[in-house]
């Protein structure tokens, strides 16, 4: 019977993410095309959960996003209440609760690759210069390209295309993305675009600035990748062992999920252990 549960859950969860993951490839141009009637999240909850797949650079609309999240939490915790009872609650929580932090990893990952690519957009800009073209030419070639920057270049052709001035649509660029490197970057295209070919040599100097800054913060993190690694350990090491118990003991969970001092003692730990790894987060944090 639990095997024939296990089989019914995994394909309806294999079935939901297949649908899913082919349907990734066309929702951002779904998205401006989709009828109101098919947009079921409330106006506030949506906005909010669009600007945070956006900012963690995922071309999945919000309605996909978050039926994707159920149909895990379900099939998940179906399967781990087949197991053991204690395991599915334990699995649907950390399933629940893992979805948020995995889009704000997303969403650091995707400012860390930016910031990395601002040299690049430097050096393309200041070839462009030495070459006799103009500061906007370099910009829409890179507004072509993937990525968030490339995104963020095209957005910033758009606005001037609009009637904003460069000067203007770079100052509010700088503002959207409060990241290391951005204002001077900014601030360093919108000379170039009074200056022209005379900032070439100071952009390829940012450009090396910037690189050797993001050299600086890769070897801290390199050095401080066993610091983190033990942070992880110590805040997943509790709800693995709790899962282990469940599965191989589910009588030594039962006063611990049964009972209202057991889910004192399962609240309250899981609430330390999430501050325990938020204060590691922020001491282990770069500085930029």
């Amino acid at each position: 019977m639990i095997a024939l549960v296990v089989i019914c859950v995994g394909m309806l969860a294999a079935v939901e993410l297949g649908r899913a993951a082919r349907r990734a490839d066309s929702a951002g141009r779904a998205h401006d095309l989709a009828p109101a009637s098919k947009r079921l999240l409330p106006f506030s909850i949506r906005v909010r959960l669009a600007d945070a797949l956006a900012a963690a650079d995922l071309a999945v609309t919000p309605e996909d996003a978050v039926r994707l999240w159920l149909s895990s939490l379900a099939g998940a915790a179906l399967v781990g209440a087949a197991l053991a009872p204690a395991l599915g609650l334990v699995v649907g929580v950390a399933i629940g609760l893992g979805a948020p932090a995995a889009l704000a990893a997303a969403r650091v990952r995707r400012d860390r690759r930016l910031v990395n690519a601002l040299p690049g957009l430097l050096d393309s800009v200041a070839a462009e210069l030495r070459g006799g073209g103009t500061v906007t030419g370099a910009l829409v070639r890179s507004g072509g390209g993937r990525g968030s920057l490339g995104s963020d270049m095209a957005a910033l052709c758009a606005r001037t295309d609009l009637g904003q001035t460069p000067v203007d649509a770079l100052g509010d660029w700088a503002n959207e993305r409060p990241l290391p490197g951005v204002a001077e970057c900014a601030g360093a295209l919108a000379i170039a675009f009074t200056t022209g070919g005379r900032a070439a040599v100071a952009l390829v100097n940012l450009a090396a600035a910037l690189r050797e800054r993001a050299g600086a913060v890769d070897e801290a993190r390199a050095l401080s990748a066993q610091t983190r690694a033990s942070a992880v350990v110590i805040g997943v090491a509790p709800i693995a062992y709790l899962m282990f118990s469940s599965i191989v003991d589910p009588g030594s969970v039962g006063a611990l999920v049964g009972t209202p001092i057991g889910w004192s003692c399962l609240v309250g730990g899981l609430a330390l252990d999430a501050v325990a790894m938020a204060w590691m987060r922020r001491i282990l944090r770069s500085p930029g």
